[in-house]
């Protein structure tokens, strides 16, 4: 059985109310716990607090934190090693000594000193311009070794060799990375006064790179270029300088591009030696600045052209497929003249439909194979004044008839008895016998009454609340403020109504032992009690039994109990 879970009256620290006798108290910002005494706030019980302990874990041993002052949040932690040998006794000396620090025994007697016997310094951090000898710091060896990091804290300037913060006269030898920070007296972080040599891979980052101060120095470039050269502004800089210092050749496998243009002595356009332009990359444009381009050979088309002025094919164009159109549809625009099409003696044949209006003349067409659309014709067919009337007195269809409009008093049955009877005045239709609807059937209205001694519905699911949309029930798309459900009505001592509802004014589900109804929303005055034999929830802690009994034992499962926050 899962059980329920029980909680203390919980809260600030500065929120803490008096507590009944026996009523437990947390703070959740201290981690204290209190009992309450005689319901005076002074008289609550301080039992203890997380804050002054720090549990031990699989690799850590536990601590005493030493807490600031009531309002702070802060600690010191006094902890254990992960682990121990034994149990391990540390005895303070009795009293402070000014100056020292305190240093132990290996019985655990601890005492105050001030001297450093054969040091080993990890992470030091040395303020002042310290020099490091034989018998400087208390040290008696002939080197010191830092295992740590090792911080010098002096700011002297350096401006030689012979001034600054650390002062080396012998060399120095470096593993790792240097690291050089700003100096105010000489130009740049790194001062380097004789020949440089950098062997392997050289990164210079951020800021400007100076090659040269002068334009008489040299630059000489031994190596190859691996990516781009970008300038940093656009249109400021050159390549060369005409005409006296000039680039000679320049070898291009890709694109050139020039923005204001390009001076070229002896053209030469092509791709692999051929005399082609290549666009695939970009449209070529020719302009010819109000005058003609002129082509004064054959041109050659290979794909689709579209041309946003006129064509003027003075000696004929022969079109292979032809795609005529106007504003995309598949028309050939005659508001401006006359089509003709002449077929020298031939067939023009039509593979679809033809529709022919406003009383054009079809003649030796052959229509045989397909549909004629005939408006204002005379014969059997005549449209004549709205109307479509034809000569026979009987009209039989042997297949189907598609009528919008149908106008009839009575429709009977195959032996003339009358099955369905539509009165004019209102429209009413009335059936005379039973009604069998094998389709869906859709009834719109304000009201529908069944007036049956027995309703039987098949279907296992009854949904109600829908809205009529275009003479469709569909879900409604906003919020009528009308609640929705089933009302049962009873008599006790008078006519009452019962329901089981979607209280919309709550957002919930209400039932109610007694409503009253006005314009589809009801109003309780009583509800109904609810006898179940186990209840289950689904909320946001999922699906649970919350209610459940064996034997004669009920049982409260998965359930919080709160005793409220303060």
């Amino acid at each position: 059985m899962a059980t329920p879970v029980l909680q203390f009256k919980r809260g600030a620290f500065s929120a803490l109310p008096a507590l009944k006798a026996g009523e437990p108290g947390f703070t959740t910002d201290k981690f204290d716990l209190y009992i309450g005494l005689d319901s005076l706030l002074a008289n609550n019980k301080f039992v203890g607090s997380h804050r002054y302990w720090t549990r031990e874990t699989s690799s850590l041993g536990s601590g005493v934190n030493l807490v600031e002052n009531e309002s702070g949040t802060d600690f010191i932690t006094l902890a254990a090693p992960g682990s121990l040998s034994g149990i391990t006794t540390y005895t303070f000396p009795a009293t402070p000594t000014d100056g020292a620090f305190l240093k132990t025994n290996s019985s655990g007697t601890l005492s105050w000193s001030t001297q450093i016997t054969n040091p080993n310094f990890t992470n030091a951090n040395l303020t002042g311009i310290t020099t490091i000898g034989d018998t400087d710091l208390d040290v008696n060896a002939s080197s010191v070794d830092f295992a740590g990091i090792v911080t010098f804290s002096n700011t002297t300037q350096s401006t030689d060799k012979d001034t600054g913060a650390v002062i080396v006269e012998g060399g120095v030898g470096i593993e790792k990375n240097l690291s050089v920070g700003g100096a105010t007296t000489i130009t740049g972080n790194l001062f380097v006064g004789g020949q440089s040599e950098f062997i392997g891979v050289a990164t210079f980052r951020g800021g400007t790179i100076n090659l040269g101060d002068a334009n008489t120095d040299d630059i000489n470039v031994g190596g190859e270029f691996i990516s781009d050269l970008l300038a940093n502004d656009d249109d400021s800089y050159d390549i060369g300088r005409g005409p006296d210092k000039r680039w000679r050749h320049a070898n291009f496998s890709g694109i050139g591009t020039f923005a204001t243009g390009a001076v070229v002595d002896a053209v030469q356009i092509g791709i692999n030696g051929t005399s082609e332009i290549d666009t695939s990359s970009g449209v070529l444009t020719l302009d010819s600045a109000g005058g003609q381009v002129v082509v004064d050979d054959h041109l050659s088309v290979a794909g689709v052209s579209t041309f946003t002025g006129e064509i003027d094919a003075n000696g004929g164009a022969t079109i292979d497929n032809i795609q005529i159109g106007i504003t995309g549809d598949n028309e050939i625009d005659t508001s401006s003249g006359n089509l003709t099409i002449d077929s020298a003696g031939g067939t023009v044949t039509v593979d679809d439909n033809l529709n022919v209006t406003s009383g054009n003349t079809l003649s030796q067409a052959d229509l045989t194979q397909f549909d004629v659309l005939v408006a204002g014709a005379t014969g059997a067919i005549n449209d004549s004044g709205g109307a479509l009337t034809f000569n026979s007195n009987t009209l039989t269809v042997s297949n189907t008839i598609d009528v919008t409009t149908i106008e009839v008093t009575n429709v009977k049955a195959k032996d003339g008895t009358t099955s369905i009877t539509i009165t004019d005045s209102n429209g009413h239709v009335g059936i005379a016998s039973d009604l069998t609807v094998s389709g869906s059937l859709t009834v719109l209205g304000s009201q529908t009454e069944v007036n049956t001694e027995t309703l039987l519905v098949e279907d296992s699911l009854i949904e109600v609340g829908l809205i009529n949309s275009g003479g469709n029930l569909v879900p409604p798309t906003t919020d009528a403020n009308i609640d929705v459900g089933v009302v049962f009505h009873y008599f006790n001592t008078a006519a009452r109504k019962a329901a089981v509802y979607w209280d919309d004014s709550e957002a919930r589900v209400a039932i109610a032992s007694t409503v009253s109804e006005s314009s589809s929303v009801l109003t309780a005055s009583a509800y109904a009690a609810l006898e179940i034999g186990a209840l289950w929830v689904n909320d946001c802690a999922g699906q649970s039994q919350v209610i459940s009994c064996t034997g004669s034992e009920r049982f409260l499962e998965n359930i919080t109990i709160d005793a409220g926050s303060f």
